[in-house]
């Protein structure tokens, strides 16, 4: 072996040592990776359940790949533990001196709540906390769990009320009633609403008076609205006999039917429209 060959051996060779030296330091000076649920979203929403979309940023300060990483979540209401879910370890891995963000989603059934926690189901939003742990294996460090945590109220839905508060007498004659009735809307909600129509019928004691819609309507967060409504009455189109029993002193039971289509602020729950009914039974 010639003597210009020996030295490129003997260069390979110590670059080689080197190199494997400059690894053994970099692993020697291995730093535990930060992760944070960095943003939590409603993606799904209805009168039964929900689904939130936790988002964790895990970051890896290390030059080197960390393969098997996992991920478990906990929700929890009240100090109560409602929901857990599990993101296992077999495809994740974080990528060297890099970051990754690991999206789990986490679905509450409302009845589950309901039955862990009482006084909720009249609530229009509860407080909420998520729990968990990033786990992997760092090299010299060993196994690494790292822990988060996120704080925030979770929607719960409600319809609309729609309710008949009062109708007026305005005025009678031997063939004409005018009258008027209070049509009262609440937006039990923590988010504002809109009622695009709502159709109604109104009777009394069986008959029907009247039937129309409103205009549309914007509820914000637990607003009520009230707003009277005329009604004229003849004699040719309600009868005699409807036009003495509502003129009369005798208690008359009212009774308001409908329907209402529902387009809520929160743009994830899309209701279906909403059937209601409300009975009053009044003196004119």
């Amino acid at each position: 072996m010639n003597k210009q060959i020996r030295s490129l051996l003997l260069f390979t060779f110590i670059a080689l040592l080197l190199a494997g030296c400059s690894n053994l330091q970099n692993i020697a000076k291995a730093q535990k990776p930060q992760a944070q649920i960095s943003s939590v979203t409603v993606t799904e929403l209805s009168l039964t359940e929900v689904t939130l979309l936790a988002k964790v940023t895990v970051k890896n300060p290390n030059p080197v790949k960390l393969p098997g990483v996992s991920l478990t979540l906990d929700l929890n209401i009240d100090g109560k533990k409602i929901v857990e879910v599990t993101q296992p370890d077999s495809s994740i891995s974080l990528p060297a001196k890099g970051s990754r963000d690991i999206s789990l989603p986490i679905t509450l059934k409302y009845t589950d709540l309901y039955k862990t926690v009482s006084g909720i189901k009249d609530k229009s939003s509860v407080a909420y906390e998520i729990n968990g742990r990033v786990s992997m294996k760092v090299p010299v460090l060993g196994d690494v769990s790292l822990p988060v945590r996120h704080k925030d109220t979770l929607p719960v839905p409600h319809l609309p009320d729609v309710s008949l508060v009062n109708v007026r007498m305005e005025d009678a004659s031997l063939t004409r009633l005018r009258l008027s009735f209070d049509l009262a809307v609440s937006n039990p909600n923590s988010f504002g609403l809109k009622i695009n129509t709502l159709s109604y019928q109104l009777s009394a004691a069986g008959k029907s008076l009247s039937s129309s819609k409103t205009e549309p309507l914007t509820l914000n967060a637990g607003e009520r609205k009230t707003f009277s409504i005329p009604l004229s009455l003849s004699l040719s189109e309600a009868g005699s006999s409807v036009l003495r029993l509502l003129s009369g002193k005798s208690a008359v039971t009212y009774k308001l039917d409908g329907k209402a289509d529902i387009a809520p602020a929160l743009k994830v729950w899309k209701p279906k429209p909403l059937t209601f009914s409300s009975e009053k039974t009044l003196s004119l």
